[in-house]
């Protein structure tokens, strides 16, 4: 992989802010650049040292780049990803093209014209903030970046894709298309629109709950404080998917209810005790930058201030 390539992103928010600080410190030593329709963005980009410049103008901006990462929501990405082909058809420039959003069935529908150098990707990790304020270069530590390329796709391409994301601080991981959106709707779609649900719930109680919460709350409800805009978009462009997701959360809710409503103690044990032992062995994925000892400790730790009546 050249270090030295220039590199555009197409948008400039937390993910790809991230990213640019990621490659900065890991030794880059290209031009990193960005485009985007807000000014007041690039401006805090540029002066926090995220970027190298901007360029308000498009096809300015996107000349001689050698790489053009989209940043920007779901159907944003769809949109601008047919205005950088259909540019590249314009042109002799042959960039290599990858973007950022979370599902990646709709973006690649809107790949056109065909284009072999265009690398699907989804990095797995983010933040309830978002604008480029909100960046930080250890975003992707040990956290995982899905590419779904097709059969088309150049190989190059792919690897560099590849080497990009290794050195942002990422493992890599290749799946097709339907088996990512598939995935990520139960592992990442689904979590957010369970977290909106229980705020609006606990918002509409009198009780005012929300008033009387810990750290079981303060975890649960965290991404209900996630960009509004990219969640519209995730539902509506990843809606099959998703529905079949909360439809098997539905069906579990309901079988939770009747062991409850039954008393039915030792199955309730049983159920969380699974539940425990299954989200225990998961540590690795979901705390990758935790030391075993530590994730142990933190388990006592937690499970010391449950007795205690905390939560």
């Amino acid at each position: 992989m050249v270090d030295t390539q220039n590199i555009v992103f197409l948008g400039l928010g937390l993910i790809s802010g991230s990213l640019a600080m990621a490659l900065r410190r890991s030794g880059w030593q290209g031009e990193l650049s960005a485009w985007g329709p807000r000014e007041p963005s690039l401006e805090q980009g540029l002066n926090l040292g995220v970027i190298d410049r901007y360029d308000l103008d498009f096809d300015r901006a996107i000349e001689n780049a050698d790489v053009l990462v989209i940043g920007a929501p779901p159907m944003a990405t769809g949109e601008l990803l047919g205005r950088v082909l259909g540019w590249i058809q314009r042109s002799d420039e042959q960039p290599i093209v990858t973007d950022l959003a979370s599902m990646k069935g709709w973006v690649v529908e809107r790949a056109l014209p065909r284009y072999a150098r265009f690398v699907p990707g989804h990095p797995i990790a983010g933040s309830e903030n978002s604008g480029v304020t909100a960046a930080r270069p250890d975003l992707f530590d040990g956290r995982e970046a899905i590419l779904t390329p097709e059969d088309s796709t150049d190989p190059e391409a792919v690897a560099w894709v590849t080497a990009m994301w290794q050195r942002a601080g990422s493992r890599v991981t290749t799946m097709s298309v339907a088996d990512h959106d598939a995935a990520l709707a139960a592992s990442s779609h689904l979590p957010h629109m369970l977290a909106y649900a229980l705020t609006k719930v606990l918002a509409d109680d009198p009780l005012q709950p929300m008033h009387h919460g810990g750290g079981a709350l303060r975890d649960m409800t965290r991404i209900a404080a996630s960009d509004p805009v990219m969640w519209r978009d995730v539902a509506l462009t990843n809606r099959s998917a998703l529905i079949a997701a909360m439809q098997s959360v539905e069906q579990e809710l309901a079988r939770l209810r009747e062991l409850i409503a039954a008393q039915d103690s030792a199955a309730l044990e049983d159920y969380f005790a699974l539940c425990r032992s299954i989200r225990r062995g998961h540590d690795a994925v979901l705390n990758p930058m935790v030391e075993p000892d530590e994730v142990s400790a933190k388990g006592v730790s937690d499970q010391t201030l449950e007795e205690q009546g905390s939560s």
